[in-house]
C-alpha cells in the first residue's frame, strides 16, 4: 500500500513537473536590462507559442506591480513551420529607487490563461551635478493636428427633445395661480362668494365671528372696487363719510335707508368680531339679504364704465385667448410628439428597431451594401472587381520601399482612405526579370513587414497581422488579415498580394469594425467578402483572367 502512494505521488511530481515545462515553453518572458536609473524605460517582452488558428489576447493595463506601463508596442508574429510565436512588449519604468518584482501576467490562449514569469528589476538614482551639468533652451511648441471627427447624430436627438423638453418645463413649472374668482367682474364676485358664504355651514356651526367677517369683507371689497378706494383699511365710521362724499363727486345718489343699513350691519360685524357679542341665525340670513340689496343699489346708480375700464377689460380678454391659444399650441406639439413616439415604436415593431436605427441616424456601411455596385478593370496587368464607386487614380503610392525598388511601373487606385467607413486600394505594379517564364515569389514575412510599414504610414496603430499564403486559381501569393485602430476607431481589413510573370497586384480592403451581435448586420464584413469574391487576377497561361 505504501509503495503504490510513493508511486502516485512520484508520478504527480512528474505532472507537475512537465506542466511547468510546457508553461516554460509557451510562455517566454525576457527583459532587455534588470538595473535602471529611475525613469528609464525597460523593455519587457512576452511571446507565445500557438498553432495558426489560436486566439491569444496578451494584457493591456496601466501598472504592472510597483511597475508603471509608459506604452504597449504592437504584437509582432513568427511563423515557424505549422506553429507561429507571437511577441509582446511592454516599455515599463519606475520613478522611486528600490528592487521592484514585475508580476506574472495574465495571458489568454482561447479559453485558458497561462500566465507569463516574474521579473526582478532594480531602480537606482540619478546623481546629478548641477554645477557641470548643461542646461538648454526650452523647447518650442508643437502644433498637432486635430484629426477628429466631428457627428451631427446629435441634432437629431436635439430635434426631438426640444419639444418634449418645453412641454416638461411648462408642465412641471408652478402655474400662475388663477383662480375663477379673479376671472370674475366684481358684481359678479360678490354673488358668488355671497353664494360661497351660504354653502359654508357657519350659520348651521354657529360661527358668527367668521360669517360676519366674510360678510362685511364682502361689502367693502365691492366698494373698494367701484366706489371708494381704501374701504378695507378704513373703520365703519370713515367708511360710511368717505362714501357719502365718493358718491357725491361721481354723481351717485342711493337712499338714507341703505346708508342706514350698511352701517347697521357694518357695526354689528364689529361688535361680533372685536366685542365677542353674540347672534342669531335669523338675523344673521336678515343681515346677508340686506347685504345683497346695498350690492344691488350700488349696482344700478354706478356711472356708466369709463373708455379706461373697457380698455383694461379688452386686454384681459385678449390675454385670456393668448394663454387658451398658447396651451392649444402645447397641447398639440405634446400630441404630436406622443404620435411621433407610437409611430417610431410601432415602426420598429414591425420593421426591426436596428433597421429603424439605420434609417433614421444613417448607417454609411450598409448603404453601400444596398447601392448599385459597378464592375472595372483598374492598373496593368488589369485587375478587375466590383466596388460601390469607381476607385480614382492617386497621385502618390502607398508601396513599401522593397517593392520601389524593384518595380518599373506602378498604377493606384483608390477610394477614399483607410480612416473611411470603408476603403478599397489597389496597386499594380510591374517588375523587370531576366526571365519572363519564370514566376515571382513573394516571401510571406517580407509582404508582412512591408505592409506593416505602409498601414504605419497611412497613420494606423495597434496593428495586429496574421498571413497566409494562398493560391487563388493558379495565382500564389499572400493573404493578410488583422485589425488596426485610427483616431481611436478599431478597423478590420484583409490584404491580397498576389504575384504573376510581369508584375505583383496588391489589394487593400479596410472598413470600421462591426460591433453588432448578429452576423447579418456586420456589414463590413459583408463589404469585404463582396469585394474579394468579385476580384478576378490577370493569368498568362491561357490568356483570360482567373477569378478568385
Amino acid at each position: 500500500m505504501i509503495k503504490k502512494l510513493v508511486y502516485i505521488a512520484f508520478l504527480f511530481c512528474i505532472a507537475i513537473t512537465s506542466a511547468q515545462d510546457q508553461t516554460k515553453t509557451e510562455v517566454v518572458t525576457k527583459v532587455d536590462r534588470d538595473l535602471i536609473k529611475i525613469g528609464e524605460e525597460v523593455k519587457l517582452g512576452i511571446s507565445v507559442e500557438a498553432d495558426l488558428g489560436d486566439l491569444i489576447i496578451f494584457p493591456e493595463q496601466q501598472t504592472m506591480g510597483a511597475m508603471e506601463v509608459l506604452q504597449s508596442y504592437p504584437v509582432d508574429s513568427l511563423r515557424i513551420a505549422d506553429k507561429i510565436r507571437l511577441f509582446k512588449q511592454y516599455g515599463i519604468t519606475q520613478f522611486d529607487s528600490g528592487d521592484y518584482w514585475v508580476p506574472r501576467l495574465q495571458v489568454l490562449k482561447n479559453n485558458r490563461s497561462i500566465q507569463s514569469d516574474s521579473v526582478l528589476i532594480s531602480v537606482r538614482e540619478v546623481v546629478v551635478d548641477t554645477t557641470k551639468q548643461g542646461m538648454f533652451p526650452i523647447k518650442d511648441s508643437v502644433d498637432i493636428t486635430d484629426r477628429s471627427t466631428l457627428s451631427y447624430n446629435w441634432m437629431w436627438w436635439l430635434l426631438l427633445l426640444i419639444p418634449v423638453g418645453i412641454v416638461v418645463v411648462l408642465l412641471s413649472r408652478k402655474r400662475e395661480q388663477k383662480t375663477y374668482e379673479e376671472t370674475l367682474q366684481p358684481f359678479e364676485w360678490t354673488k358668488y362668494r355671497l353664494k360661497l358664504l351660504d354653502e359654508s355651514g357657519r350659520l348651521e356651526n354657529r360661527e358668527w365671528k367668521e360669517y360676519y367677517t366674510e360678510l362685511t369683507y364682502i361689502i367693502r371689497r365691492y366698494i373698494d372696487s367701484k366706489v371708494y378706494g381704501h374701504t378695507l383699511e378704513s373703520t365703519t365710521g370713515q367708511l360710511i363719510k368717505e362714501l357719502k362724499i365718493a358718491m357725491s363727486e361721481k354723481g351717485m345718489h342711493i337712499t338714507d335707508k341703505t346708508l342706514s343699513r350698511l352701517e347697521d350691519i357694518l357695526q354689528k360685524a364689529d361688535l361680533v368680531k372685536f366685542a365677542t357679542a353674540g347672534g342669531d341665525a335669523i338675523s344673521a340670513k336678515e343681515d346677508r339679504q340686506r347685504t345683497m340689496e346695498i350690492i344691488n343699489n350700488i349696482h344700478q346708480v354706478l356711472p356708466p364704465p369709463t373708455e379706461e375700464e373697457l380698455m383694461q377689460d379688452a386686454r384681459y380678454r385678449r390675454k385670456q385667448e393668448l394663454k387658451k391659444r398658447t396651451r392649444n399650441i402645447l397641447i398639440g406639439i405634446a400630441a404630436a410628439v406622443v404620435a411621433l413616439g407610437i409611430a417610431v415604436g410601432i415602426w420598429g415593431y414591425l420593421a426591426g428597431f436596428d433597421n429603424v436605427k439605420d434609417q433614421i441616424f444613417g448607417n454609411s456601411q450598409r448603404a453601400l451594401t444596398e447601392q448599385t455596385w459597378l464592375t472595372s478593370e483598374y492598373g496593368m496587368p488589369p485587375v478587375q472587381l466590383n466596388s460601390p464607386d469607381i476607385l480614382v487614380r492617386q497621385d502618390s503610392t502607398n508601396l513599401g520601399e522593397v517593392f520601389k525598388q524593384v518595380a518599373s511601373s506602378i498604377d493606384e487606385f483608390a477610394s477614399g482612405n483607410i480612416a473611411d467607413d470603408f476603403y478599397i486600394g489597389v496597386i499594380t505594379f510591374t517588375i523587370g526579370a531576366s526571365d519572363p517564364d519564370a514566376e515571382i515569389e513573394l516571401d510571406p514575412k517580407v509582404v508582412r513587414d512591408n505592409m506593416t510599414i505602409i498601414l504605419d504610414k497611412m497613420g494606423a496603430t495597434d496593428i495586429l497581422m496574421l498571413e497566409d499564403e494562398v493560391e487563388i486559381d493558379g495565382v500564389k501569393g499572400v493573404s493578410l488579415k488583422g485589425t488596426y485602430q485610427l483616431n481611436d476607431e478599431d478597423y478590420e481589413y484583409d490584404i491580397l498580394m498576389m504575384s504573376n510573370r510581369v508584375g505583383i497586384d496588391q489589394i487593400i480592403i479596410t472598413n470600421k469594425k462591426d460591433n453588432e451581435e448578429d452576423a447579418d448586420r456586420e456589414f463590413g464584413r459583408i463589404l469585404r467578402e463582396r469585394v474579394r469574391s468579385s476580384i478576378v487576377f490577370p493569368s498568362f497561361d491561357d490568356g483570360k483572367k482567373k477569378k478568385e
